[in-house]
């Protein structure tokens, strides 16, 4: 047998190797400390998953969903943007529920990218915007996000690629570096999109997880009339629902209808009550301070692993949104090497920055998902290693 040439071009999974590699080392009796993967440490609110088990319960919720999504649920996003952001929202045809916010971004390039067509893609990056461009037979562009800006420089982007680009994908707050960006940013990016008739996708994954006022603006703040943008909201983050695999894309209306087209050939629709439980999740995340006790216990362990390196000879700044450190390796590693010496020393699993893109290769991305009992004893243990081994700062990067 033949795997297609799109199989063979991606590359491994990363969250995928290091369950299997976490799993192992469980089953062999070991104590191991995870930081590597995004998983809400909290349980879903108990309303939403009282809506779930409701709205289940009823027969006439038993049958094939509405391709357009749940009305109840677009309305409640519509509601959601006006009040966090200002901005309005057509709920019947700028709204799109998704099963995931990832699955929406795969898909979302099947609608817009043709053989050969160029997507412009952040590295180092979440995988999923290069899944979906290699998927749909398009050619990834990277635009490096380097210190300490961690933005893309537009004007290094050659004329002539920017003029055969169909789709920019951009993430702030970002995952993984923890950067967070200003309305200015992304009036730089709307005008550089609209010179060259690129669509611009804003996967505004951490819109919540944020530690300042205006650290994550909407591009909808900047694009008021929609013209060329689309942003992907994920509601495993936000609200602790990352099993449950709900998104949300809005934009513009000729944009989503693009990816709505999609949808209707791969899917047949989101199960109503989760639906329902994602209106939930957004009627309580309209409530004053909702997202205050998350958000606080993340930027306090973001604190105590800062802390902790900077004590090291590092020199990281606790991050304004997000759940990620991302940090250099030490001198004589790079990224994979330093998660592979943390884990064998340590029992501390990371990231490896490499799975995030070439421009990550000499870094790796601690995430703050767990509980703090977890990251102190983790500490711990790097800090006896590093001690050990005389390990005392980052390596140029």
């Amino acid at each position: 047998m033949k795997y297609s040439n799109k199989l063979k071009n991606l590359p491994p999974y990363i969250f995928a190797q290091l369950d299997s590699l976490i799993a192992e080392k469980k089953q062999a009796g070991q104590e191991i400390y995870v930081l590597s993967k995004s998983d809400p440490d909290r349980p879903t609110d108990n309303l939403v998953v009282q809506a779930l088990q409701e709205k289940a319960e009823l027969a006439n919720n038993h049958h094939y969903p509405d391709f357009d999504g749940l009305l109840e649920l677009r309305q409640s996003v519509s509601e959601w943007y006006a009040t966090h952001y200002g901005v309005s929202l057509d709920s019947n045809s700028e709204i799109l529920p998704l099963m995931g916010s990832k699955e929406g971004i795969v898909h979302f390039c099947q609608a817009w990218l043709d053989h050969g067509d160029i997507a412009l893609l952040p590295d180092p990056a979440f995988p999923s915007y290069k899944t979906g461009t290699i998927l749909a037979g398009g050619e990834p562009y990277f635009m490096p996000l380097r210190a300490p800006q961690f933005t893309p420089a537009f004007e290094d982007i050659p004329v002539d690629i920017a003029k055969k680009a169909k789709l920019m994908f951009l993430n702030y707050p970002n995952n993984p570096t923890g950067v967070t960006v200003t309305k200015e940013f992304w009036e730089e990016v709307l005008a550089f999109a609209r010179e060259y008739d690129i669509i611009v996708a804003s996967d505004h994954a951490y819109s919540m997880t944020c530690f300042q006022p205006e650290a994550a603006p909407s591009i909808f703040t900047v694009d008021k009339n929609k013209e060329n943008s689309i942003e992907f909201f994920t509601f495993s983050k936000a609200f602790h629902m990352a099993g449950w695999r709900l998104g949300i894309a809005v934009g513009n209306s000729e944009v989503i209808r693009g990816l709505k087209v999609i949808e209707t050939h791969v899917n047949a629709g989101i199960f109503n009550p989760i639906q329902y439980a994602g209106a939930q999740a957004f009627k309580l995340g309209l409530n004053q301070g909702f997202f205050d006790e998350d958000n606080r216990a993340y930027k306090e362990r973001l604190t105590l692993l800062v802390e902790f390196f900077n004590s090291m000879g590092w020199k990281l700044e606790v991050p304004k949104g997000t759940v990620y450190l991302w940090v250099p390796a030490p001198a004589g590693m790079n990224g994979e090497g330093f998660s592979k010496f943390l884990l064998d020393n340590a029992r501390v699993v990371v990231s490896p920055g490499i799975a995030f893109g070439e421009e990550g290769r000499m870094y790796v991305r601690l995430c703050v998902t767990y509980q703090t009992e977890v990251i102190e004893k983790a500490i711990q243990a790097i800090s006896d290693v590093f001690r050990e081994h005389n390990i005392q700062g980052p390596g140029t990067v």
